[in-house]
């Protein structure tokens, strides 16, 4: 028994044009089943050709891509990018014509077995050539098409993009720049163009879900001139509304040219009002106000409120290298904007060589440079220079490119920040793990009074409600009243603070102190859980009790908190003078991240003073350092220095004002990897205490002086400030490596007074230099003169005029090893000037630091975490809403294909769950059709004009059904297929709906004229028969409405035997015809033999007659 499936006209399209392109005979596929052997590239010479296909756009403006693209591969083998046998075979083919690069495609992939396409340069054959090509595991690198929808991993499993014009990322550039400036309320200023508009779509969703709120949207016809803007009122809308106003009228900057002369007559063009203009593609190599037809002073005028945003591909520099070489290349002369399309197309076959690279690296197989999903996967995460700049590709090989936003200052461009992409090294980023950074290149820029832009809101509001006289009157009574009342109150202030300072909040009873053994591995015993951590194998706990076997601080316990401490023995009572005291009390509420926390001061019990400090569990700076077993990457060394530099920063800005020891030994390391400053200033008052002899140093286990049986609460020992004393020096010249680490003017007064003098701001900047000197290259101060600490400590204080001043040398580059950039050691260098007011302040060390010393994360190891875990936390509401929309929007398209896939009544009931059982209807019409020829035809015609003809001919059926009560339910190739009277009963009406369609369908058809042969002439046979006919949907993955029956096989022998541009009929149908539909004329064609049938009678329908009834 026959059975019919209904499959809508776009899928039997699509699937025409699928199984001409499949059954395409190809060499490649002949050539590929006689060989089973590997094609190793390490076959000697032998040649290997990779083909590849080019779609160019149909125009002249680029027809020199091909020469682009040999240009790029002879590149890529010069520079042993490819093996130099294997050669890239380019065929190039046009492209953007009436779909003609969809057929191209087909025949770039069946004749030439292409393993990779480039092109086409338009969005429309992209979206469809990018479909086939995912179907065909084949890759495609877009240069030109920058549509948001060619990243949907799910539609284009195989596509790239090194586009410079993509819409979303523009966005999210400008987006960058209004969180920069903490603008949270803008204006914007749209095209009424659709295409414009739509490719803008992608800032206007951004925004929304970023709470940066559109108080007013303005739609403009880009092409209205200033006058008409002006006239429309628009601008007064803007001006009560916002002040931050983003301008998209257009993708080239000439588009928004009218706007600003209108905004300058206006007179909105203010300090206050700044216009973002998103550049998104350069199609004139001038600017609006270089063009010849203008009036360059007023247009140039106009642009001078304006912020800039444009693609760093696009860079002048880039683009004129690139002009020359192709000059010399080819010995034409390219447009501006040809040159740019050439330049984004030479980097898609760079971008292709490099995946084909490290494909080959990987397999040593050529044959697996055509498996398109393995190279698409070696385009992702990756980053090189390409003629457009850097091409930073993402987790969906859709390219990332950088910005740079611009300020107009007589008469040129000026790079003001650039917005620079990024990629995260996150292992758990799943999804686009791009970002922008921000740079300011020039701060204060802006026209204002002091340089900087203004704020989104005005201080008065957008209308100068907000300043409301009254209040001022109010003011200056509060004024008057705070004149009086503030000295009092200072006074009060004063003696409240005065009764703190003399509390003396830091200072800790003794009973509260518990010393604790300070043998190694101490801290461990006093923390179980710190041992446990050590115990679990993990690399943590590893490198943890490495440093930990080396701790040199001695801890303490108070009040549940774990301390290291410093034990002094007390000669007598102590006083503190003011000036301590305001130190001390600063020391205990001073608080940062890189800063250690200073606990407090046990004094006058027990003859002891004891300094307390937080306890830091990965020891000091130096231990982390010199510890031979850690390999320590570049961003642990990175995050270090940071972190120093940081902490200083902060010591110098505060009340404190300086260190006064700033050495490796005083850098702490937290369980976090965090640096933490200590001892700072608290040395310089214990050395003021030694001074007096009100102190005396007790010496640790291990020191000479140390007494055998001595523990934590040991009594008197030696005092340790001797410095000029040879012997006092060796004996303990591991505790005085410090000391070489300070300036020359501290060491100068050290030795000459035995004690710590006080300290500044320039001497710790030089301990600052020798500190990150440690860092990066893991080496000693003047290592390399093999000299014992208090020699050198001789040598620094005792400098002759004749002698080179002694500074630490940079170790040499070693193989393999990345050299550090020549302005970070000349910082380092300039830290050590031997004059104090010639080095540099904290402020300009910290910048050279961070714009030099850069780690792949940015920030310090834990802030990179979490820096990772709050843009996931901010962007996933965003992920929430863009899948909910793509839901929906899915679900409408399955909706549509249901509908066109089923007749509506039985789609209906699909979608509300209702089950649709089989039906046997009593009697229903059913035709076939074909034309006569069709083999003869698609002989001698191409693929692209078969489907043209068969979907013009299908169309003009379609319109004629959509006429009468009838169902289309299946078309195969050029048979065609209707039914009336299912799912949808009417009477006996079925066979007259058939009967006209049938006439209908007759007379189109002999009217009806090939494009491609208008000579020649069109028959069809149709035939049809009536009778019961059962009816249901069969399949669940893809569902068919299909019919059943023996009045099915009928009606297909009625067309099979029928006659050209007849209609032949059975006898069930005249019969009806003949009762109820007189109207019909009908003549006997005879006897017919039917297979199952054997002879039956016929007849053919000739017309209709209206005066017969």
């Amino acid at each position: 028994m026959t059975k019919l499936c209904t499959v809508p006209t776009q899928t039997v399209l699509y699937l025409t044009i699928t199984l001409i392109l499949i059954n395409f005979p190809t060499k490649a596929n002949k050539t590929k089943s006689n060989s089973n052997e590997k094609n190793s590239i390490n076959e000697g010479i032998k040649r290997f050709e990779v083909p590849v296909g080019h779609l160019r756009r149909n125009e002249s403006s680029v027809m020199y891509e091909g020469h682009v693209l040999r240009m790029c591969a002879e590149d890529l083998r010069t520079k042993g990018i490819i093996p130099k046998n294997v050669f890239f075979n380019i065929t190039t083919m046009e492209s953007c014509k009436r779909f003609v690069g969809v057929a191209n495609a087909a025949h770039l992939h069946h004749k030439i077995d292409a393993a990779v396409f480039f092109g086409p340069g338009c969005n429309e054959e992209m979206l469809a050539i990018g479909r086939l090509v995912s179907l065909w595991n084949i890759p495609i690198i877009a240069h030109m098409s920058g549509d948001d929808i060619l990243s949907d991993r799910e539609m284009f499993q195989t596509l790239g993009s090194v586009a410079l014009t993509s819409a979303s990322e523009m966005a999210r550039a400008i987006l960058q720049i209004l969180k920069h400036y903490s603008w949270k309320q803008i204006g914007l200023v749209r095209t009424t163009q659709d295409y414009n508009r739509l490719s803008m779509h992608s800032l206007e969703v951004l925004v929304k879900s970023h709470d940066i709120k559109v108080n007013k949207y303005i739609d403009l016809d880009q092409y209205m001139t200033p006058e008409q803007i002006l006239q429309s009122g628009y601008l007064d809308d803007l001006k009560g509304k916002s002040r931050i106003i983003i301008v998209e009228l257009g993708m080239d900057l000439y588009t928004a040219a009218n706007f600003m002369q209108a905004v300058k007559l206006a007179e909105m063009d203010t300090f206050e009002y700044v216009y973002i203009i998103p550049w998104l593609a350069h199609y004139h190599e001038h600017l609006p106000w270089e063009a010849n037809n203008v009036d360059k002073k007023l247009v140039q005028s106009s642009f001078e409120n304006a912020i800039i945003v444009t693609a760093h591909g696009y860079d002048k520099g880039f683009v004129d290298a690139f002009k020359n070489r192709f000059s010399d290349y080819t010995g034409v002369a390219s447009s501006y904007h040809s040159t740019i399309a050439y330049m984004s197309l030479y980097d898609a076959l760079y971008l292709f060589g490099l995946a084909v690279r490290d494909i080959l690296l990987e397999t040593k197989d050529i044959e697996s440079v055509k498996d398109g999903k393995k190279i698409w996967n070696k385009m992702t995460n990756r980053n090189f220079i390409g003629q457009t700049g850097q091409v930073l590709m993402n987790t969906d090989a859709v390219r990332v490119p950088s910005y740079a936003a611009y300020s107009l200052k007589n008469g040129s461009l000026k790079i003001v920040m650039e917005i620079e992409a990024k990629l995260s090294e996150s292992s758990s980023c799943k999804k686009d793990c791009s970002e922008h950074v921000i740079k300011e290149i020039i701060s204060n820029f802006w026209h204002s009074y002091d340089g900087s832009l203004p704020r989104d809101i005005p201080d008065c509001g957008y209308d100068g409600s907000f300043c409301d006289y009254t209040k001022l009157f109010i003011a200056s009574g509060i004024a008057a009243f705070l004149v009086v009342s503030i000295p009092t109150v200072y006074l009060i202030y004063r003696r409240e603070k005065e009764k703190i300072l003399y509390d003396m909040p830091w200072r800790l009873p003794r009973e509260s102190i518990k010393l604790l053994e300070n043998a190694i591995g101490a801290s461990t015993k006093s923390d179980p859980s710190l041992a446990r951590s050590e115990r679990s194998g993990s690399v943590m706990g590893s490198i943890s009790s490495r440093i930990n076997s080396k701790l040199s601080a001695q801890q303490a316990m108070c009040n549940g908190v774990k301390l290291s401490y410093k034990k002094y023995k007390q000669t007598r009572n102590l006083t503190f003078p003011k000036k301590d005291l305001i130190i001390l009390k600063e020391l205990k509420l001073i608080e940062h991240d890189n800063l250690n926390k200073f606990y407090g001061i046990c004094f006058n019990q027990q003859n002891e003073f004891i300094i307390l400090w937080i306890l830091c569990q990965r020891g000091s700076l130096e231990d982390v350092l010199f510890n031979e077993e850690l390999k320590l990457s570049h961003n642990f060394q990175v995050s270090f220095a940071k972190d120093v530099v940081k902490g200083l920063n902060f010591l110098h800005s505060s009340p404190l004002h300086y260190h006064g020891c700033l050495c490796l030994q005083n850098c702490l390391v937290d369980s976090n990897w965090t640096v933490r400053l200590t001892n700072f200033i608290s040395e310089v008052i214990i050395g003021d205490r030694l001074r007096h002899n009100e102190l005396k140093y007790i010496p640790r286990c291990g020191e000479p002086g140390f007494e055998d049986g001595q523990d934590a609460e040991g009594g008197d020992k030696k005092d340790d400030n001797n410095l000029v004393n040879p012997s006092a020096m060796d004996h303990n010249a591991s505790a005085r490596k410090k000391y070489i680490q300070l300036a020359p003017e501290i060491i100068r007064e050290l030795v000459a007074t035995k004690y710590l003098p006080e300290g500044s701001q320039p001497a710790d900047i030089y301990s600052l230099g020798m500190v990150i000197y440690q860092i990066l290259f893991r080496v000693e101060p003047f290592y390399e003169k093999e000299w014992s600490a208090s020699k050198i400590i001789e040598k620094l204080s005792f400098q002759k005029d004749h002698e080179t001043i002694l500074r630490p040398s940079f170790p040499s580059k070693q193989d393999g090893e990345e050299g550090y950039n020549l302005q970070l050691l000349s910082c380092i260098e300039a830290c050590w000037l031997e004059l104090p007011e010639m080095r540099p302040n904290i402020k300009k060390v910290r910048s050279m630091v961070n714009s030099n010393l850069k780690s792949k994360g940015g920030g310090s190891l834990v802030d990179q975490m979490m820096k990772m875990m709050e843009d996931y936390t901010t962007n996933l509401e965003a992920l929430v809403k863009d899948r909910t929309a793509m839901l929906e929007e899915a679900q409408q398209q399955a909706d549509r294909l249901l509908k066109n896939m089923l007749p509506q009544s039985i789609a209906e009931d699909l979608k509300i769950g209702k089950p649709v059982l089989p039906k046997l209807y009593d009697c229903a019409t059913v035709l076939f059709s074909d034309i006569r020829g069709f083999t003869r035809i698609s002989s001698t015609s191409t693929p692209l004009e078969i489907v043209t003809f068969l979907n013009d001919m299908f169309s003009g059926f379609d319109a004629i059904i959509a006429k009468h009560d009838a169902y289309k339910v299946e078309t195969i190739g050029d048979a065609y297929m209707i039914v009336s009277g299912i799912p949808k009963t009417n009477g006996n009406f079925h066979v007259q709906h058939i009967s006209d369609i049938a006439l209908k369908m007759r007379l189109f058809v002999s009217n009806f004229k090939l494009a491609h042969k208008p000579d020649e002439v069109m028959m069809v046979r149709i035939g049809f028969h009536s009778g019961s006919v059962a009816a249901g949907v069969v399949g669940i993955a893809a569902p068919r409405y299909c019919l059943f029956g023996d009045t099915v096989n009928m009606a297909s022998r009625m067309e099979s035997t029928g006659v050209a541009n007849k209609i032949q009929i059975s006898e069930t149908s005249y019969n009806l015809l003949n009762v109820f539909f007189k109207q019909f004329v009908t003549t006997p064609r005879g006897k017919v033999e039917v297979k199952g049938k054997g002879e039956c009678q016929t007849y053919f329908l000739e017309g209709k007659d209206m005066n017969r009834r």
